[in-house]
């Protein structure tokens, strides 16, 4: 059975995984918060190459709208093997302004929902035979972004996460991780700060040169922990072009 959900899988990193899941057989179901043109744009791509797809909307940090989400994709795909938790939130948190509700919002939205959505998805997965879930994690949560204290806090607290359910889920779902490094120029980065941040990454050339080079890999590495051993479970992939091993 290949039969996977993506959530923000309407959009960049989301967007690649789901189109690479779906070139390599698997039916998908791609979840979006806002903008349903653009999930209808990776379903018409995912049909395209064979594979069954649908668009469905859910806001994943209301708990109750979770259940609907996984039926009615299980429902359209004829049930789930796979769980990609791609959607995520990166909002600036400067020092100084910091508060409660800040840090509220970036767990709900990057550790309590994902974890969440893990949780409900156990039976679905289970039944399949080959329950698996790969989380997008983040280098913020090894080391904090300056100004991203609240999203740097979560990520690492999701990273605990993909640790605690790899060993609670075994040994019918396996959990793994993918860390992203520099592969996307986030929306509010200027361009010229982007070349002076792949200028310190190791490889960095590759994305400049090929700025869908770094996406593809992280499709390629969520791919590989789709139909990889079952023995790989609890483990972190960074993508980043050396950025980890140089700090």
């Amino acid at each position: 059975m290949k039969k996977a959900l993506i959530t923000g899988g309407h959009k960049r990193l989301g967007k690649a995984i789901a189109l690479a899941l779906a070139q390599a057989g698997f039916d998908v179901a791609i979840h979006y918060r806002h903008d349903p043109q653009a999930a209808q744009d990776v379903v018409a791509a995912a049909r395209a190459l064979g594979r069954r797809a649908v668009a469905l909307p859910a806001e994943l940090t209301d708990s109750a709208a979770l259940p609907t989400l996984l039926a009615d994709a299980a429902g359209h795909l004829g049930g789930l093997s796979l769980l990609v938790l791609a959607a995520a939130s990166y909002d600036p948190t400067p020092i100084d302004a910091l508060n409660a509700a800040q840090l509220d919002l970036a767990f709900a939205q990057n550790a309590r929902a994902p974890v969440a959505l893990a949780l409900a998805a156990r039976p679905w997965l289970v039944a399949s035979g080959d329950g698996r879930i790969v989380v997008l994690g983040d280098l913020a949560g090894q080391t904090p972004f300056h100004g991203y204290l609240a999203h740097s806090m979560a990520k690492a607290a999701l990273h605990a996460a993909v640790r605690g359910l790899a060993a609670e889920l075994a040994p019918d779902v396996t959990v793994n991780a993918i860390v992203p490094g520099a592969v996307l120029r986030p929306d509010d980065l200027p361009p010229t700060s982007w070349q002076r941040l792949l200028a310190v990454v190791p490889q960095g050339h590759v994305v400049a040169a090929d700025p869908a080079a770094g996406a593809d890999a992280i499709a390629q590495t969520a791919v590989y922990l789709a139909q990889c051993s079952r023995f790989v479970t609890g483990a972190f992939h960074h993508v980043d072009g050396g950025r980890s091993a140089r700090w």
